[in-house]
């Protein structure tokens, strides 16, 4: 399998780098917070969770994946009636989980449009994925924010 047009995989960090940042969020998700900040405040390893936003609050900091022609991952909502088609599409993510050295349990969150002034507009769903996060080029760190893990849309 050739992800972002490798033939294979070794164990160079360079070749693993997004499995390097995912693990960098979780653990800032998992720790909260610290007195450390980096010079680039938009930037996946920005610490403490909360670096990239304003809320008083953090639980979450949201991601986007790139695939390999630079679009985002997206994940369907599937629909298992009849008609079996999905209407709903996320490209916004929690890190859940991390499995291994590079597979990664993938929540879909979403930024709700109708939510009230001055709320928490961020929602979690009941959607996960895991990922081979090898298979993707580029990570995109949105926000930190709280999302309510439970109950979920």
């Amino acid at each position: 399998m050739s992800c972002c047009g490798k033939k294979d995989f070794d164990s160079s960090s360079f070749d693993h780098c997004l499995c390097d940042v995912v693990k960098a969020v979780k653990h800032i998700q998992d720790a909260g917070t610290d007195d450390y900040c980096d010079d680039c405040p938009t930037s996946c390893f920005t610490k403490p969770l909360g670096g990239l936003g304003n809320p008083t609050a953090f639980n979450t900091r949201v991601i986007n994946l790139l695939t390999k022609d630079g679009t985002p991952f997206k994940v369907f909502k599937p629909d298992c009636t009849k008609s079996g088609t999905s209407t709903y599409s996320f490209t916004c993510f929690r890190v859940e989980k991390i499995i291994g050295d590079c597979c990664v349990m993938l929540r879909a969150v979403f930024k709700d449009p109708s939510a009230p002034p001055n709320t928490n507009p961020w929602k979690a769903t009941g959607l996960c994925v895991t990922v081979d996060i090898r298979c993707f080029c580029g990570i995109i760190c949105v926000d930190d924010v709280f999302v309510d893990l439970c109950p979920y849309d």
